[in-house]
């Protein structure tokens, strides 16, 4: 639990710190409205300052969250399997042609 507080507490120190520089330098002064005056629009560098902040903010983000990854490496023992079934084989008698005439012999049948 402490970990994640300490987390916690860094983003918000963060984003605490991003929105008061952001306010700050948004705040007019008399030499700003005296140079909009003159010159024009700034739109363009808050604009630039805004994306430079999210990249920068985006950067710290990432780097201040834990990251999980799956489990290590795991040896995997097999497990032996069961031989097979001995098959199953009997004798039958079966007439068979020697070239005189056909004699009763037997046979060894397996399945």
């Amino acid at each position: 639990m402490l970990h994640k507080l300490s987390i916690r507490s860094i983003r918000f120190g963060v984003a605490s710190a991003a929105l008061v520089s952001a306010l700050v330098a948004l705040g007019p002064t008399e030499a700003a409205a005296q140079y909009y005056h003159r010159r024009g629009s700034n739109a363009g560098a808050v604009a630039a300052g805004v994306v430079g902040g999210l990249a920068l903010g985006a950067l710290a983000y990432g780097a201040a969250r834990p990251h999980y990854y799956g489990p290590g490496p795991a040896y995997v023992v097999e497990e032996e399997l069961p031989p097979p079934p001995r098959p199953r084989c009997w004798f039958e008698r079966e007439d068979v042609w020697d070239g005189y005439g056909y004699t009763p012999r037997r046979i060894r049948v397996c399945r």
